[in-house]
């Protein structure tokens, strides 16, 4: 059940004693607190008996806020700020939500998980003294203790959404061929062509008469290659290329690996047919096409496991969306704030958008 309020919930002092320590009515002694109406606090939302209020989500939000405030000014910082806040204002009541459901399932994270977690990042960050965690902690605001609460947290919503949720979802690989068949162009490859060459250098500062000879000497090998001779063998004894010894060979080129001169003829002679005498300004080239693939795809046993992954995260999103509306449907949830006004959400509660 969820509910949508109009008015703020605003919450005096000695209504944030009673809410936070959760234990019942009481009279609360006039010293305890500031003088009853003064707003000292607001509730955002409700789930269940628990609040989630202003100071709650600006503590998260303490570091991000000071980042923001040091990039943007005015109007665009004010948007951002309502935005951030609403975001992370869903984001905790989905994990009520969730803690809620966790300990009526009785699920629980012991410390030596927590031990254990601790233990993992610090090795991650190359941490090897406690102090060193301590040190890296109080940048961000954090006492040990503090942090430890904020991972048992984690913990069991890892925990939790691992059990209900990822533990119910299988990809067979007959969907995942067929999600590979059903969206093959996503996996095309740039067109590319397989290429022997025969390369006639010219070089630097070559005069026209110079030039005429080196294209002569082409011409020669083009009549040699016209009636018969073997470009492999032509490619090894007359080409000045780095490749020669290979028989000219210049392996899989896509079409920005090659020289402009060379682009069209590579991909519209015939496979296994010779271009002319191309001249650039290297050289001449005589080319020959091996193979052409126009609209190669990658192979499928190469993508397989991407593939999966995909489908599972999807999937996996999808069915956690299912399972989170399911537990809002069996629980109480109220919100008094509207996302994206532009203001801070106290300013201004009102009816989602």
């Amino acid at each position: 059940m969820i509910r949508v309020l109009k008015k703020p919930f605003l919450i005096p002092a000695f209504l944030l004693a009673l809410l936070l320590s959760g234990g019942p009515l009481r009279t609360v002694p006039p010293s305890s607190y500031a003088a009853e109406g003064v707003l000292i606090d607001s509730v955002m939302a409700v789930v269940n008996h628990h609040s989630i209020t202003k100071s709650e989500i600006d503590r998260e939000l303490k570091p991000t806020f000071e980042k923001l405030h040091a990039a943007y000014q005015g109007k665009a910082y004010l948007q951002l700020v309502s935005s951030l806040e609403y975001r992370v204002m869903m984001k905790k009541i989905n994990e009520r939500l969730e803690l809620e459901e966790a300990d009526r399932i009785g699920l629980s994270i012991t410390d030596d998980d927590i031990d254990r977690a601790v233990n993992s990042i610090m090795q991650k960050n190359n941490l090897t003294e406690k102090w060193q965690l301590d040190n890296a902690l109080a940048t961000q605001g954090l006492t040990l203790r503090q942090y430890r609460r904020k991972l048992r947290t984690q913990l069991t919503l890892i925990k939790l959404v691992n059990q209900e949720v990822r533990s119910t979802v299988v990809i067979s690989p007959e969907e995942v061929r067929d999600y590979f068949l059903k969206h093959r162009d996503s996996y095309s490859l740039p067109a590319h062509v397989t290429l022997a060459d025969i390369f006639l250098s010219i070089p630097e500062g070559a005069t026209k008469d110079q030039i005429s000879v080196i294209e002569k000497r082409g011409e020669h090998i083009l009549r040699q290659i016209a009636r018969g001779d073997d470009f492999e063998m032509l490619a090894g004894s007359e080409s000045q290329g780095p490749n020669a010894e290979s028989g000219g060979l210049l392996g899989d080129l896509t079409k920005d690996q090659l020289l402009p001169e060379l682009i069209g003829p590579s991909f519209t002679l015939p496979v296994g047919h010779t271009s002319g005498l191309i001249q650039t300004s290297r050289g001449f080239y005589i080319i020959k096409v091996l193979k052409r693939e126009d609209t190669p795809y990658q192979q499928f046993d190469s993508i397989k496991q991407a593939i999966l992954d995909k489908l599972t995260k999807e999937t996996t999103e999808k069915r956690i969306q299912l399972w989170l509306e399911k537990l809002r449907a069996h629980s109480y949830v109220a919100i008094y704030a509207k996302r994206g006004s532009g203001k801070p959400l106290t300013q201004e509660p009102a009816l989602p958008q």
